[in-house]
């Protein structure tokens, strides 16, 4: 288990020096760090989150990434602490001070990748010195790739035209810097082996290899220079298909490292054991696990020389389970899908898929999944597929019943399977093969499914594979590699396929398309978020909670409006017909459209009309969404015409002055449900069994858009002064003023306030009691209560769900009456006087209580008990 939260101040936790008090985090706060938000300038701001009621900074890579980096996941130096954030010293400082405050300091790690540039001095000395050199084994490189004449080299993807035309251009040079020869390419440069230096320098310098401009016998000596390095330049365009190194996804500059190799974890690791063991770092988050060749060995070690509080990226499936990994649990994905269920209402989609079949969509999910995957093996991953194949294809050779099979063959049942994989990956053990009953069903349904799909491939290759995969081959190191590459990479075919290709493609429903969800069964009903709630107290009472993160492709407020179109969707019809009639003469496709008309929806402010930056960030926006999709434009192959044409039509329909009145109507109707939803959002999060995460910025109403619009900076200073004013602030007064987001920046700091005094309630022991609901609007309140182990103190939890229904036609939010005779019923041991965090009124809780008193002022509500009934 992660270290308890019960471990005193002396205890000495895995060789740290005792001095701090180790604890759990209690709510964190996700903070995105950049040039314009630094170590010292955190600092600055601890006051703020404290009173916030934020026990943890959760902060973005901290190690040294490539100069200029706005996220930090394109580590340069997993050895340094990034001088651009303040370096070691200015990470001290910070966790000194907020340990000052009571906070603990989080950090996200990034085990999996690093990035391919000049500035890492890794990836230098791999292209410097090759396969033989140290940094040989720490790169996942392919030394044995299908390229001819590339063995023993990393093929680098990095020409804007074909070797031969470039070389005889000249744009490939000798440039002396800082006193040593390196090879130039426009922009960047690349280090010689030091047989090359030698040589250069034998033959009387740099220029003695240059040829002349399209003289191409000129440049033979200089082709033979580069053909002596450890790596191979090659046209972009034909990089998928032979690059030779395994990538984060498809990023030809983020390498991927062999940290299940010894030498390498501690290569990798020492500084942030150091930071750690010396109490500087009370948390880790680890991104992208999936892409690890063994995950469960990963974290085990980790948790082993650390001690403290891990909590994995791990994209659940919904329905599947968190593998057993010995850590807190997941950065919450799976929590924000299910909050989102309950503001999506499942049955308005037989009606979004009319309005969206109109405007030209209408396909099933599923079938767009499969696309999504088939194209991203036929593309980015293509590389990644055929090593694959190959090692299938010799694996196949040591077996005699399945020894007469084709390369391609191999390819087809790897792509098949791949397509139809309903989660992010499998785990059985790469060193042993031992797979757990649920790997094996899955890898047995998704092969049953592929072999269906395609019958040329013999009955014996497809029982292989499916034999390799669930480890019953042998133990062999060629079987347990394929089963090893075919697990990392079935995860970058899900993210790829799904997140970066489908969700942009499937457009019934934009809000349901986020990660870890299933856009074809939306919505949740309240026994199902119970349960899931009860399953997460039971067996991850501290895992992460989260409705936005930086991955997330809306803001947790965005997404609520968007999602609110399933609560009005014979209004929603009316305005698509409305913007459509408007809209006769665009040259766009319809589909273009109906993104926008949905994003629009999201992003136009509750309090004012849209400005020209509301209309630039969805501008912005909608051009990186058709790129994603790859159906009208594409990152490799982008049509510059239809961007320009998107981006016009998004900057003219976030116009409060010509949009249709249709459409207005909707926006102020959804952005009235989704101010309901967002306060019960906050709610849920806060005191659901896990630990609650606040990105940056959602203390009010986030109408933020996929990345890099959800990484703006944070206007603290402005968050200060609403805070301080939060102080004796009337709850009534805040509802009626709630367009300026004060309302959920009080319900939040109230809602973490209440954990923090009744911590009993919310920690490990503590229990999860969903209540019943009864009456007219049964079916639309959210109703739980959080029992100390000894039932000695309690929290009892209201939110609504699907408000929209109880608000009818009403502009307001429900509160008292609108409730008509829903009542909540309360255990015995769990009634007694219980005071209101947000309107600091008392009253006893009996047998029963109506919902219409429970939110007379406010629709959701957060009771703390101050006196427990006698028996």
């Amino acid at each position: 288990m992660p270290v308890s939260a019960e471990t005193s101040q002396s205890e000495d936790v895995v060789g740290r020096p005792s001095g701090r008090r180790i604890t759990e985090p209690g709510a964190t706060y996700r903070l995105q760090l950049g040039g314009d938000l630094t170590f010292a300038e955190v600092s600055e701001h601890l006051d703020y989150l404290a009173d916030l009621g934020v026990t943890d900074l959760y902060l973005s890579p901290i190690m040294r990434s490539r100069t200029g980096s706005v996220h930090g996941y394109d580590v340069v130096d997993p050895a340094e602490v990034s001088p651009a954030l303040g370096g070691t010293d200015g990470l001290r400082a910070l966790s000194d001070a907020a340990a000052g405050r009571g906070i603990g300091v989080i950090v996200d790690i990034v085990p999996n990748h690093m990035a391919a540039s000049d500035e890492n001095p890794l990836w230098e000395q791999l292209l410097a010195e090759g396969m033989s050199g140290p940094a040989g084994s720490l790169f996942d490189v392919d030394w044995r790739p299908q390229l001819p004449t590339a063995e023993g080299k990393v093929i680098l993807p990095v020409l804007s035209d074909t070797y031969g035309t470039t070389l005889v251009s000249g744009d490939l040079e000798l440039a002396r810097i800082d006193g040593v020869y390196r090879l130039r390419y426009k922009d960047r440069t690349f280090p010689l082996s030091q047989e090359s230096l030698d040589a250069i320098d034998g033959n009387g310098g740099g220029r003695t290899f240059a040829g002349t401009a399209g003289v191409v016998t000129s440049w033979q000596s200089f082709h033979n220079l580069l053909e002596r390095q450890h790596y191979r330049l090659v046209h972009w365009r034909i990089g998928d298909a032979v690059v030779n190194y395994r990538r984060f996804f498809t990023v030809d500059d983020l390498i991927a490292v062999r940290v299940e190799v010894p030498e390498v974890f501690e290569r990798t690791h020492a500084t942030l054991l150091e930071l750690v063991n010396e109490g500087v770092i009370a948390g880790l988050r680890v991104d992208h696990p999936d892409g690890l060749r063994d995950p469960e060995r990963y974290l085990q070690q980790l948790r082993n020389r650390t001690g403290v509080w891990i909590v994995a990226e791990k994209i659940l499936h919904p329905g599947e389970r968190p593998p057993p990994w010995s850590i807190a649990g997941t950065t919450g994905y799976d929590f924000c899908n299910e909050v989102l269920g309950l503001y999506t209402n499942a049955d308005a989609l037989p009606q979004m898929r009319m309005i969206d079949e109109k405007l030209g969509g209408g396909r099933p999910y599923a079938e767009h999944a499969v696309e999504g995957k088939r194209a991203v093996l036929r593309g980015g991953l293509r590389a990644d597929l055929e090593r694959i194949a190959l090692r299938l294809w010799s694996a196949t050779q040591q077996h005699p019943q399945v020894r007469d099979v084709t390369l391609e063959w191999c390819r087809s049942v790897l792509t098949g399977t791949l397509e139809q994989f309903g989660v992010y990956r499998t785990y059985v053990d790469p060193e042993t093969g031992t797979a757990r009953e649920t790997d094996r069903t899955l890898i047995a349904s998704a092969v049953e499914q592929a072999r269906a799909a395609d019958s040329e491939p013999p009955a014996q290759l497809w029982d292989f594979l499916e034999q390799l995969l669930s480890g019953e081959i042998g133990t062999g190191p060629a079987q347990l590699d394929v089963l090893a590459r075919f697990q990392q990479l079935c995860a970058a075919v899900t993210a790829k396929g799904t997140e970066d290709t489908a969700f942009y493609r499937y457009r019934t429903l934009l809000a349901v398309n986020e990660v870890g969800g299933d856009p074809a069964h939306p919505g949740r009903t309240v026994e199902e978020f119970q349960l899931a709630n009860a399953e997460r107290a039971e067996r991850r009472p501290l895992t992460l909670l989260t409705t936005a993160t930086h991955d997330t492709k809306r803001g947790e407020d965005t997404r609520l409006r968007m999602a609110a179109l399933t609560e009005v969707v014979d209004l929603w019809r009316d305005a698509v017909d409305a913007c459509e009639r408007q809209a006769e003469r665009s040259t766009l496709p319809a589909q273009a459209r109906y993104l926008l008309y949905q994003t629009a929806v999201g992003i136009w402010p509750l309090d004012a009309d849209p400005t020209d930056e509301h209309r630039d960030r969805l501008a912005r926006y909608a051009v990186k969404a058709e790129r994603e999709a790859g159906l009208y434009t594409s990152w490799t192959d982008p049509d510059h015409g239809f961007e320009d044409r998107v981006a016009e039509f998004a900057r003219s329909l976030l116009n409060a002055a010509t949009a249709p009145a249709e459409l207005l109507s909707v926006v102020t109707r959804a952005g009235e449900i989704a101010m309901v939803s967002g306060l019960g959002q906050v709610v849920l999060r806060t005191l659901s069994p896990g630990v609650p995460d606040s990105y940056q910025g959602t203390e009010v109403w986030d109408d933020a858009l996929v990345d890099p619009d959800n990484r703006r900076s944070m206007p603290f200073e402005e968050r200060r002064a609403l805070l301080d004013g939060l102080v004796d602030a009337d709850v009534e007064d805040l509802l009626d003023q709630r367009r300026d987001g004060r309302i959920k920046a009080f319900v939040l700091q109230r809602a973490l306030r209440a954990r923090s005094t009744q911590p009993s309630c919310v920690g490990m022991g503590s229990g999860y009691l969903p209540l019943d609901v009864s009456g007219t609007w049964a079916d639309h309140v959210v109703a739980f209560a959080r029992v100390s182990s000894d039932a000695a103190a309690a929290l009892l939890v209201i939110a609504p769900r699907l408000p929209g229904a109880v608000m009818g036609d009403d502009a307001g939010p429900p509160v008292g009456e609108a409730w008509r005779d829903t009542t909540v019923r309360v255990p015995g041991f769990v009634q007694g006087t219980y005071r209101d965090v947000f309107s600091a009124g008392a009253g006893e809780i009996g047998d029963t209580i109506e919902v219409s008193s429970l939110l007379a002022n406010l629709p959701v509500a957060v009771l703390e008990r101050t006196t427990q009934h006698d028996g």
